[in-house]
């Protein structure tokens, strides 16, 4: 019997509808369930801001342990439990250790932002384990879950499937968007990528379909903050999926995708309102055209724009791959480049960085 990799989303965790559907749904078979958990938004978003503030703040241990254990006892109800506090103990280490060296490179941060994910599944393993279903905990680290050095974007690589096949057929939550290098340093494959993780494991393992339980924003045919309760797109080809992921009101990985197109494995989009797993949006290789053509509408005006001009644009060779290693550099995400011979265009993420670069 295959495995069944789910995909479970951070901000469903302290919902004890949401979680004690999904254990309804996952009684309804046999097997092992690997449950990829992604980071609670708000405990990620704390983590990053204190990343990023940590030399201009004094920091108090206190202080710190305080507000990571109000993540776990304001979705609990209880207090921590010893691995959590162990972790938390942990981060704050790692912040206060930062904060005196002054500096921290691209792999410590992504060490650190790891912790968002370590943290949020030890929340949700109480939450489980309230009802006396007991399940477990297995990290990248104990699958050897490789991936590239491209800290803060990396690609998975490989999994061993022999210590994943020695595992009993239980329940197991794996805490999303990191793996390791060869090395054996963490590296994480980008913001809120449970879902790619996910997708990568079920490539690995060559699982039938990867299952999504649910989406904070779901597939839909324009944006409900323009459009009033706009219907469910209910199929979607990869391409698709991965284009439209790329506006703000999807909350889809757009390299979810990547690892499972060309093995034709499906994506499933669970409502997590039912027990019964009840497809909302099924990705695939099929094409499916419409009853009105257009599937979407979407828009972003997450974009900057910075214009190069001068005679000697497009007679200059390299100018292009200087101004792009330029702001590969400053960590500034390129959308597009539209070029003439006297101009560049880039429209850019908007971003802190890109509104000085401008």
């Amino acid at each position: 019997m295959s495995d069944r990799i789910i995909r479970f989303g951070g901000s469903n965790i302290g919902n004890i509808n949401s979680v004690n559907q999904l254990k309804a749904f996952l009684n309804q078979s046999a097997g092992r369930k690997l449950i990829v958990v992604s980071a609670i938004p708000e405990l990620l978003d704390w983590i990053e801001k204190s990343l990023g503030q940590i030399f201009q703040q004094q920091l108090s241990s206190d202080e710190l342990i305080l507000k990571i254990n109000l993540f776990f006892t304001d979705r609990v109800g209880k207090q921590p439990s010893l691995s959590f506090l162990h972790l938390a103990d942990q981060l704050v280490n790692l912040l206060k250790g930062i904060a005196l060296i002054g500096d921290y490179s691209a792999a410590l941060k992504d060490q650190v932002i790891s912790y968002s994910e370590k943290l949020s599944v030890e929340i949700l393993l109480a939450q489980w384990n309230l009802s006396g279903d007991e399940i477990s905990i297995l990290r990248p680290e104990e699958i050897e879950l490789k991936a590239t050095s491209d800290y803060g974007s990396a690609t998975f690589l490989s999994v061993n499937i022999d210590k994943i096949s020695a595992l009993p057929e239980e329940i197991f939550l794996i805490p999303g968007t990191y793996g390791i290098t060869k090395n054996a340093k963490i590296v994480r494959s980008g913001k809120s990528a449970a879902d790619y993780t996910a997708a990568a494991l079920t490539a690995f393992l060559g699982n039938e379909k990867l299952e999504l339980w649910g989406l904070d924003n779901i597939f839909q045919k324009a944006d409900p903050l323009i459009v009033t309760n706009p219907p469910v797109i209910e199929r979607l080809t990869y391409s698709e999926a991965s284009e439209l992921a790329y506006f703000d009101h999807y909350s889809f990985h757009p390299r979810t995708v990547e690892p499972l197109e060309h093995l034709h494995i499906p994506i499933q989009v669970l409502n997590t309102s039912t027990k019964n797993g009840k497809i909302d949006t099924i990705i695939n290789t099929e094409t499916f055209v419409d009853e009105k053509i257009v599937k979407s509408v979407a828009c972003s005006d997450d974009i900057s724009l910075l214009k190069l001009d001068g005679p000697g644009v497009g007679l200059k060779p390299g100018i292009l791959a200087k101004v792009t290693n330029c702001l590969n550099d400053a960590g500034i995400n390129i959308k597009s480049v539209i070029t003439s011979q006297i101009s560049i265009n880039f429209i850019l993420e908007k971003t802190q960085e890109t509104k000085l670069c401008v």
